[in-house]
């Protein structure tokens, strides 16, 4: 079981890893469009694609640390498929949620917060439940 589960954490890094090159493009592609290498300016498309670049740098490796102590501790295939998609359909929401409209108050970018969220309370609690076990 050992080996099945760190082959499904190294889909979810590797997804993960993806949506976060893909987020840190839509940076660079924001700051050629409005020519602002540093900062963001007074371009809300800049600012958006920024924040959801920042958060998911925030979120994202901790959780996967999370996910990777998960299988050292024997953890359930079950727990680390429930965290990993957690955080990957949590990132993906809130990144929708910050780019696709005017206000940053969306559904999806709300939804995505819980989502990440809950991903780190299962990874955290699933953590101190094996290694106490």
């Amino acid at each position: 079981m050992l080996s099945y589960s760190l082959e499904i954490i190294g889909v979810y890094i590797g997804i993960n890893l993806l949506i976060n090159l893909f987020l840190a493009y839509r940076v660079s592609a924001n700051r050629v469009r409005t020519n602002v290498m540093t900062g963001t300016g007074e371009d809300t498309g800049l600012y958006n694609a920024n924040r959801a670049h920042i958060t998911n740098v925030e979120y994202t490796p901790i959780i996967l640390i999370g996910l990777v102590a998960l299988h050292l501790l024997s953890g359930s295939i079950y727990v680390i498929h429930a965290v990993g998609l957690l955080l990957t359909v949590g990132r993906i929401l809130h990144a929708i949620g910050l780019t696709t409209a005017a206000s940053n108050s969306t559904p999806p970018r709300l939804i995505g917060t819980v989502l990440t969220w809950l991903a780190q309370l299962v990874a955290g609690v699933g953590c101190l439940y094996y290694a106490l076990l």
